[in-house]
């Protein structure tokens, strides 16, 4: 083949591709955002702000699929084995693409190999939470609860930054906690208010409405700062427990062999939408800090967030289940 050939071949299949792209968004198929947790999370709340706004500049419906189970493997496991062709997105955290791979004995995905970036999301920010009707009003008080009966201090763990930060707390405080698996954050909350578990790491996006209300009360931020709309509450370095200020990120993928058309579509909605202050400012409200990148981005930092997660797992003391 000839390479003027050659180059005219490519840039008609490259056209092809765009009008296909063009034409399958034009139609108004549904476009899907598929969530690793369970509705009421941070990152639903989070996902069906931003598909509102991206129905809006698409033109046709983006709809949040909630899948949780197994820290996200379930919902990951089904983006992995979707059709590149611009209907399915991955909206999700570093519990699928940072975590899981030294959490989760014989993972069925691979992060890198099965996804195709699109752009960082944001971060998140956690606290640790118990009910306000209990007894600890510190963390200190959690710790000597556990030292004098190593069987009455539980936690809820419904991602990996709960698992992690769970397990490293009672590493570093040296006790036992009793670690209770969820599938997503409103079902931490309820048991921790009916007394089933005694605390969880819970974000503000899922725990405004409780905290408000003055059912659920913060203990401590897991960050370098306090948040701004709760100054009270301590950093977890302030409460006696340092290192403690892990980042939860959001980030959107597609399947493996999504073309480039269909991910700069994305890429592109989503600035758009990073670029309303109104909605910025709805998400910072939430704790969240709302940003895009490019696919490399994200590529690159979910890179280097693997080798981060693989140190802080080791550091609590877990082993793939």
């Amino acid at each position: 083949m000839s390479p003027v050939f050659s180059g005219a071949l490519r840039c008609f299949l490259g056209f092809l591709l765009s009008a296909c792209v063009a034409t399958a968004f034009a139609q108004g198929e549904a476009i899907k955002l598929v969530l690793p947790f369970g509705p009421g999370s941070g990152t639903d709340v989070y996902a069906r702000l931003v598909a509102q706004q991206l129905s809006l500049s698409y033109g046709s419906p983006v709809v949040v699929e909630n899948r949780p189970g197994a820290n996200g493997v379930v919902a990951a496991e089904s983006v992995a084995r979707a059709k590149p062709d611009g209907t399915t997105f991955f909206f999700t955290t570093n519990s699928t693409h940072a975590a899981n791979p030294y959490l989760v004995k014989d993972l069925r995905y691979d992060p890198i190999k099965d996804f195709t970036p699109v752009t960082k999301a944001g971060t998140l920010i956690f606290f640790v939470m118990v009910a306000a009707s209990g007894p600890h009003q510190d963390l200190k008080s959690l710790i000597a609860a556990a030292k004098a009966d190593p069987k009455a201090v539980s936690y809820g763990a419904q991602n990996s930054l709960a698992i992690v930060s769970g397990s490293k707390l009672a590493k570093v405080g040296g006790v036992e906690f009793l670690r209770v698996p969820y599938k997503s954050t409103p079902q931490v909350i309820t048991d921790m208010l009916g007394g089933q578990v005694t605390f969880g790491f819970v974000d503000m996006a899922a725990g405004t409405p409780l905290v408000k209300s003055g059912k659920l009360r913060p203990i401590a931020v897991l960050g370098e700062k306090r948040f701004p709309a709760l100054p009270n509450v301590p950093t977890m370095s302030e409460a006696g427990f340092p290192d403690f200020d892990v980042v939860a990120w959001f980030g959107i993928f597609a399947p493996a062999g999504t073309a480039p058309a269909i991910v700069a579509r994305m890429n592109k909605e989503f600035k758009a939408v990073v670029a309303q202050p109104e909605i910025r400012q709805k998400a910072a409200e939430l704790g969240i800090d709302m940003f895009a990148s490019t696919p490399e981005e994200l590529a690159a930092y979910v890179r280097s967030q693997l080798a981060l997660w693989e140190k802080l797992v080791a550091d609590a003391g877990l082993k793939p289940e």
